[in-house]
């Protein structure tokens, strides 16, 4: 019996240390594909186009190595496309005016959706600084998008357990669509 014992012990722990190996490694790609987002953004938001699109297909490539890992850790990835998804989402309107599917941005709809609500804030600032720096239109076309954001997923009302996290984003961007609403609006004055 005692050997029975000591094979399953020694098989058992192997697969833990496996599991545990793969749980390092999403870990490590979660935390270069966060800090890698953070940094496309101050890059847009300092001019950067170029040098946050080279980064942007960097962490594009992080992403898919963690989607390997998506059955057993999918819970310790879902920041990370998070915030890849808003980066992809500002550096695609920053760089054509458009606002890209979640195709192709490349991630599950939750985090497509999350990120999505999370670059509201990102197009406000980005439009603040047009109305700073005089460029009204430009800043009439961020509040447009944020607008836009806004009301495709106003409609959109699950359960905290099927989409965790998103009526309280939901509530953030409609108080970022009100305030930007009101400083375009002062703007005229």
């Amino acid at each position: 019996m005692a050997d029975a014992l000591e094979a399953d012990i020694g098989r058992i722990t192997s697969e833990i240390l496996e599991r545990q190996k793969s749980l390092d490694t999403v870990m490590g790609l979660s935390r270069r594909t966060i800090m890698g987002a953070g940094r496309a953004i101050t890059m847009l938001h300092s001019g950067k186009r170029d040098e946050a699109l080279v980064l942007i297909r960097e962490i594009r490539g992080l992403v898919s190595k963690l989607k390997r890992y998506d059955g057993q850790f999918l819970h310790n990835s879902m920041q990370a496309y998070q915030e890849y998804a808003e980066a992809a989402v500002f550096y695609a309107i920053k760089a054509r005016g458009t606002i890209p599917s979640a195709r192709t941005v490349g991630v599950n709809d939750s985090a497509y959706l999350m990120g999505l609500m999370d670059a509201v804030g990102e197009l406000r600032r980005e439009m603040l600084e047009m109305l700073r720096s005089g460029n009204r239109k430009d800043a009439e076309l961020y509040f447009r998008l944020i607008e836009r954001i806004y009301d495709g997923t106003r409609s959109l009302k699950f359960a905290e357990s099927i989409l965790p996290g998103f009526r309280r984003k939901q509530d953030v961007a409609r108080m970022q669509v009100e305030s930007a609403g009101s400083e375009l609006l002062r703007a005229t004055r």
